[in-house]
């Protein structure tokens, strides 16, 4: 059995499956000189799209339990990433027009993803693939995003652990993945602590 986060996962499932798929920044006031100042801006919601439509995309079902939960976007500007926990893939979202964002499809991950970082052409996918929690495990797969018509898995990398987080730094250099190995919420009614414990991985993504 696949471990989950609670409450997150779980209320991500009860909700609504709704990917705010773009926002425009806009001014609501300027200085006198004309310049904008920048604590007297806000954003405005410009689309919303519903999550649903890239299982559709792909020859699923509108009955397909899923969900959008964390989101990123390409280095151009054009496409959304999301995690699809339950569906254990990823969706891409053409965002080409703010306002009218559509749908791109699916691509399986093999597990549950639990976050995912942009770095260049490449998807960086925490995936979750623990059949206990006494037993974590997990992959860094790494998925070429430069067609998301088309992508494809890269290389996968062995994390030792539940990844909960990704994150690219501001260079592109390195990744930093949380391994959080949760807790089983059901076992001391989830006192810690609890073994295994997590840790901090870093890839070196040069090359």
């Amino acid at each position: 059995m696949r471990t989950h986060k609670n409450p997150r996962w779980h209320a991500a499932r009860a909700a609504t499956a709704v990917l705010i798929a773009a926002s425009l920044v806009v001014s609501v006031a300027g200085e006198a000189s004309g310049r904008q100042n920048p604590l007297e801006r806000r954003f405005q919601r410009v689309a919303t799209f519903a999550a649903y439509e890239n299982v559709v995309e792909s020859g699923g079902s509108i009955s397909e339990e899923t969900v959008a939960e964390i989101v990123d976007v390409t280095d151009d500007g054009m496409t959304l990433v999301s995690t699809d926990s339950p569906g254990e893939r990823i969706a891409f979202t053409d965002i080409s027009v703010p306002s009218a964002p559509a749908p791109l499809g699916v691509f399986d991950v093999g597990g549950e993803p639990t976050s995912v970082s942009i770095a260049g052409s490449y998807a960086l996918v925490g995936v979750n693939t623990s059949e206990s929690f006494v037993d974590p495990s997990g992959v860094l797969l790494v998925v070429d995003v430069s067609n998301p018509a088309s992508p494809s898995v890269a290389a996968s990398i062995d994390l030792g652990g539940q990844p909960d987080s990704v994150k690219v730094s501001p260079d592109g250099r390195y990744a930093a993945v949380v391994i959080e190995n949760e807790r089983d919420e059901d076992l001391g009614d989830g006192e810690p602590p609890q073994l295994p414990s997590g840790f901090l991985t870093i890839v070196d993504l040069v090359g």
